[in-house]
């Protein structure tokens, strides 16, 4: 007998009021077979999103709270939760339809507490798709030492088992992570421990919009990578380098070359940007 077992999805929201009706119908269209339970913890939004998540048909449990961040949104969720396994969509962003069953088909397989996550694809606003490349990279086989180097796994498209959570935490909530950098942070305290499970298809579109929290910015992208490996080795308690074959320093060095590699290939390297990523670095290496 096919097990489907019952996943939670956890929508953070602040000022989604413009997205969040679709976000929820692409979890309408799923074609899991398995309960999906829909929790929408909004944070704190002076918009229409609260009335606009309880009106729509998938009837969401709804948590109203103080603005915490959109960690503390998540960590609220997952309090909230009873899925055996944890996904995670932000309210701007969308799923295909298959995901969830394709996703929890394999991690079923695994026969062992794991994580799973997708390619995506950026879209804009208005629903055009900018030129670019599909993240990750399509034969990617993914491990702890490949995380720590680069974080290839999109937010909204993890799917995680329960246990996975109870042994190393929710999202990490601390001054070096308070601007960016708290999803990969959890990335990396679950890979110490357990598998990825990478499904090499397109499972979520990441809407481009002015007031993402980090957007495409690739000065935010690479601190955000610096604060989660300092997180990372201040968790790991002296363990980095035997979980990743790699120390703090060579890692952020490595970072380091290739974020102004990539940023003098693409011909954006800007003096400001140059600066301020030699300053961040030499912050993590102190």
């Amino acid at each position: 007998m096919e097990n489907h077992p019952k996943v939670s999805v956890i929508i953070p929201s602040y000022n989604q009021a413009k997205f969040i009706n679709q976000c929820l119908n692409s979890i309408a269209a799923q074609t899991y077979l398995g309960e999906i339970e829909v929790i929408v913890v909004d944070d704190g939004s002076p918009d229409e999103s609260v009335q606009i998540a309880k009106a729509h048909a998938l009837n969401p449990i709804v948590i109203s709270q103080e603005n915490t961040g959109v960690s503390g949104a998540r960590n609220r969720g997952i309090d909230a939760s009873s899925g055996s396994y944890i996904a995670f969509l932000d309210a701007d962003d969308l799923w295909t339809p298959e995901k969830l069953s394709q996703q929890i088909g394999l991690l079923d397989k695994l026969g062992e507490p794991g994580l799973s996550f997708t390619r995506y694809k950026r879209i804009h606003a208005d629903g055009s798709i900018p030129d670019e490349p599909l993240h990750p990279w399509l034969d990617l086989e993914p491990n702890i030492q490949k995380l720590v180097n680069q974080n290839f796994i999109g937010c909204s498209t993890v799917i995680v088992h329960r246990d996975c959570i109870n042994k190393v935490g929710k999202f990490p909530i601390d001054s070096i992570l308070q601007k960016v950098g708290q999803d990969y942070a959890l990335w990396l305290r679950i890979a110490a421990y357990f598998p990825m499970v990478y499904l090499p298809l397109i499972g979520t579109f990441y809407t481009v919009h002015k007031t993402n929290r980090v957007g495409t910015d690739p000065l935010k992208h690479f601190n955000g990578g610096l604060n989660a490996i300092k997180s990372f080795c201040d968790w790991s308690q002296g363990n980095f380098q035997s979980l990743v074959g790699q120390t703090n320093k060579i890692v952020v060095l490595k970072r380091l070359v290739k974020f102004l590699f990539d940023q003098f290939y693409r011909n954006k390297i800007k003096l400001n940007t140059f600066s301020q990523s030699l300053r961040s670095t030499l912050l993590h290496l102190s």
